[in-house]
């Protein structure tokens, strides 16, 4: 809305969201929201990571130095899938994946966990903490385009 000074058009909501995930895998401890007033779309899809942060925090302000030591991974595919995971040593596991593609996209769960030397066995079962147009079974992960998600092993 308004002006136009980095960007040709506004986002939407999902491409904030792969915007705001794929910061956060590379390593960003923090996120600058769209200026406001914006589109119910992005504002949706900022509420709804934000609504996620109070799971999201302790991994991603953890460190090997932190108590429990947690071990981050990242990995972007081949398929341009971005993964983060944060392997926490108290057993529990953050995976949170963006889809950078237009189109609908999936991946076997042990591929994607298989980079961080983890396996799906010894994961437990997962919890959504975030959805923005990514699901997951027991064995593979779906994408909408340009869709993310976040999930919680115990």
């Amino acid at each position: 809305m308004g002006l136009y000074r980095y960007w040709s058009r506004t986002p939407t909501g999902a491409e904030f969201l792969v915007e705001t995930i794929v910061a956060i895998n590379a390593g960003a401890k923090g996120s600058v929201s769209w200026i406001d007033p914006t589109t119910p779309d992005i504002k949706a899809s900022a509420s709804a990571f934000a609504s996620a942060l109070p799971e999201l925090t302790p991994f991603l302000l953890s460190s090997p130095l932190t108590r429990p030591p947690v071990k981050f991974t990242h990995v972007v595919t081949p398929d341009r899938l971005d993964f983060g995971m944060w392997a926490s040593a108290d057993g529990r596991t953050l995976v949170m994946g963006t889809n950078l593609n237009n189109v609908t996209a999936n991946i076997p769960l042990g591929e994607v966990v298989s980079a961080a030397s983890l396996s799906v066995d010894s994961l437990g079962c997962p919890h959504s903490v975030l959805n923005g147009g990514a699901s997951m079974d027991d064995f593979e992960i779906w994408f909408d385009k340009l869709g993310s998600g976040a999930w919680i092993f115990e």
